[in-house]
């Protein structure tokens, strides 16, 4: 394990919302009324991504959805494994971890031409807004409840992840960021296309704000006019 992913585990320890010992002071108010909850689930991170190999792109979404694993399997290790078993053309192409390659792909490709979908998943992080899993059915997005309380996670993770691009995916996703970081002078801000400077652990990070893949009119009109522009943007920008 390297040194950003044990400062990880470590951060996830000290605020009780590691899988392995979970003691969310938030747990009982969280857990309330539903016997399918499962405790957090650590963020996924690529190993080129954890070397800074290219420009470090962090996903920030919404909730978890579904995840009934075993403490282990929700781990940052644990997370990362399952990733590299994944079979990304065998995922549904309009669910959010498919698209979420995709984007990933998009804004990465012209920094390694031979990128592919398959392996675009070592170059990007994740991190759900929500730790824990509601399960609900058909991966029915979590209470407002418990966006609140774990926003105080997020600021600490993030930084730990010291992210060149970030982008959120939904609205909760987006207002944690507003909450948690500083915006800098000279962002452009419209409703469809907007990108952000924002300051994180001492740094400036490009911040894309995009609709959840779940929200198919939305964000499909982000995805045809807008991505391949940003991703024009953050090659003039982080090209070596």
């Amino acid at each position: 394990m390297g040194k950003m992913l044990k400062s990880l585990e470590a951060y996830y320890q000290h605020n009780g919302i590691s899988p392995m010992d979970f003691c969310c002071r938030h747990w009982q108010a969280c857990s309330e009324g539903n016997q399918r909850i499962t405790q957090a689930k650590g963020a996924f991170v690529g190993t080129d991504y954890e070397k800074g190999v290219l420009p470090r792109l962090l996903f920030l979404s919404l909730d978890p959805g579904s995840s009934n694993k075993e403490p282990e399997r929700r781990t940052v290790e644990g997370v990362r494994l399952e990733e590299h078993e994944c079979k990304v053309a065998d995922l549904p192409k309009q669910r959010h971890w498919y698209r979420t390659h995709e984007l990933a792909l998009i804004l990465l490709e012209k920094f390694r031409p031979d990128m592919r979908i398959e392996n675009s998943h070592l170059y990007f992080a994740h991190v759900n807004s929500v730790k824990c899993s509601m399960n609900n059915s058909n991966h029915k997005q979590a209470r407002r409840m418990l966006f609140e309380k774990c926003r105080e996670y997020i600021g600490g993770e993030i930084t730990i992840l010291k992210p060149d691009i970030l982008v959120t995916q939904g609205q909760f996703a987006k207002v944690a960021v507003e909450k948690e970081f500083k915006i800098l002078p000279g962002s452009e801000d419209n409703q469809v296309s907007s990108y952000k400077w924002v300051h994180i652990g001492g740094k400036q990070t490009l911040w894309f704000h995009t609709y959840h893949p779940r929200n198919f009119g939305k964000f499909n009109q982000q995805r045809r006019e807008f991505f391949k522009n940003w991703a024009e943007y953050v090659y003039r920008v982080f090209q070596r």
